[in-house]
């Protein structure tokens, strides 16, 4: 088995891009991967390499951190929903007029993704933020692989357009 170290070392990057894509606020997203490597080297040992894959069982466990999150959000209504794509991390090599345009395709971006419903917006995360293959998010969230590949191309083509028309 690959050391702890190792496991987050490969995988921290994806971990915190797929819940931060799902929350779209740095500190937020910073706590809850937190939550999930904490929970991923308690239970550690209980990962079995023949039900599953590593990176299904931790970004199970991502996604069971964020969707706990929102859970309490909604009951307890204590985040503000204003914090959205000011929140994305820049690139310092750019040149200033590069940065902005990014920004601008970011936070057009970020938009188009809000736009989408909460199933498509977390089937395009775990797709494209944690970098998992449909197989890997069907067996995450229970659902079919074909199923899977169909909301994903649908979400795709939803924010394709808002992009055009943007």
């Amino acid at each position: 088995m690959t050391s702890f170290e190792e496991l987050f070392n490969t995988y921290f990057k994806r971990v915190y891009a797929y819940i931060f894509s799902r929350v779209r606020n740095a500190a937020l997203a910073e706590d809850l991967c937190a939550c999930t490597w904490k929970k991923c080297y308690e239970h550690l040992n209980s990962f079995n390499e023949e039900k599953g894959e590593f990176a299904q069982w931790l970004f199970t466990i991502a996604r069971n951190e964020t969707n706990m999150h929102w859970r309490t959000y909604w009951v307890k209504n204590v985040f503000s929903l204003a914090e959205t794509e000011d929140d994305v991390p820049e690139t310092s090599r750019q040149t200033p007029l590069e940065q902005l345009e990014e920004a601008n395709f970011r936070a057009d971006l970020l938009r188009a993704l809000a736009r989408l419903s909460g199933k498509e917006r977390d089937l395009v995360s775990l797709k494209f933020y944690s970098g998992l293959n449909n197989r890997q998010i069907a067996a995450v969230t229970r659902l079919s692989e074909s199923n899977v590949g169909t909301v994903i191309h649908r979400a795709v083509q939803k924010m394709r357009r808002f992009m055009e028309n943007v």
